[in-house]
């Protein structure tokens, strides 16, 4: 069997079979026991007729009609990748915080949501609302809504800028005063603080404030001072390293929109084993 992605978009039409697994199976030439894991890692996109919305579905027995648009999209790497676990921090009934581990995704692709620590969150919590991003490749603080009151009042605390966002970061180079970056950022007013936490021979180790939330922002600020993020795929040059991107999202400080109770919550490295 290939190990090259398998995508395909079709319209369902007469003849073809109207029971959603067998459809796959009969494009897809795929195994039953393998178009099941695609479907429960949310690989599968169904619009039926008459419908404006394209959506997941994970289950194998659906109906389809005529006209229905199928989508799907299967990567055997992605499939069989093991991937690693979110860890819950805070027992909040309407929110709460989570350690997302570096290669984890904050949410799902085209070929699956299985990657991301939103279907983590939705499978531990029902419900699940994604209010801020982390890339990819860094580790840190995550902060979920459980119910859609919960979404709208913390996107709104994101959106005013009431959220106070830290982060610790390792950088190529010795930095030797705390500072102050105001490059733009894709046209956009873009503003980075930091301090001194350590510093090495040859890196430095920084406490960093985001007052704006522009695309990458730490990644893109510091290579543009010449002090690119170490392990960063994406940006810099030299600072690659056998430990991957070392940027963590540390410390979150904002009002409880249910309470109003202060909230300062840093990231307990030591319990979860990940000391910076």
């Amino acid at each position: 069997m290939s190990d090259k992605p398998i995508t395909f978009k079709k319209n369902v039409r007469e003849g073809d079979p109207l029971i959603l697994i067998d459809f796959l199976e009969k494009y897809s030439k795929l195994s039953k026991s393998i178009l099941k894991k695609v479907l429960n890692n949310g690989g599968v996109w169904v619009r039926l007729f008459n419908k404006s919305k394209l959506t997941r579905n994970r289950r194998a027995t659906h109906d389809l009609n005529l006209e229905s648009i199928v989508e799907f999209y299967y990567d055997p790497k992605l499939t069989n990748m093991e991937i690693p676990q979110a860890i819950e921090l805070t027992k909040f009934k309407d929110w709460g915080l989570w350690y997302k581990p570096t290669g984890l995704l904050s949410q799902g692709t085209e070929f699956g949501d299985h990657c991301s620590i939103l279907r983590q969150i939705e499978k531990a919590k029902n419900k699940a609302w994604m209010v801020h991003r982390l890339d990819r490749e860094a580790s840190g603080l995550m902060l979920f809504a459980y119910n859609k009151n919960a979404a709208a009042r913390f996107s709104e605390l994101w959106q005013k800028h009431d959220v106070r966002k830290f982060y610790k970061v390792e950088v190529v180079g010795v930095i030797k005063t705390g500072g102050e970056i105001n490059d733009s950022l894709d046209g956009k007013h873009a503003k980075t603080t930091y301090t001194i936490l350590e510093t090495t021979e040859y890196t430095s180790k920084l406490l960093v404030e985001i007052h704006t939330g522009r695309l990458h922002q730490i990644r893109r600020h510091f290579d543009m001072i010449g002090h690119p993020v170490l392990g960063d795929p994406k940006y810099g040059v030299g600072n690659k390293n056998s430990e991957g991107l070392r940027l963590m999202a540390y410390q979150l400080m904002f009002r409880d929109p249910f309470t109003q109770k202060e909230i300062n919550f840093e990231l307990p490295e030591k319990d979860l084993g990940v000391v910076f």
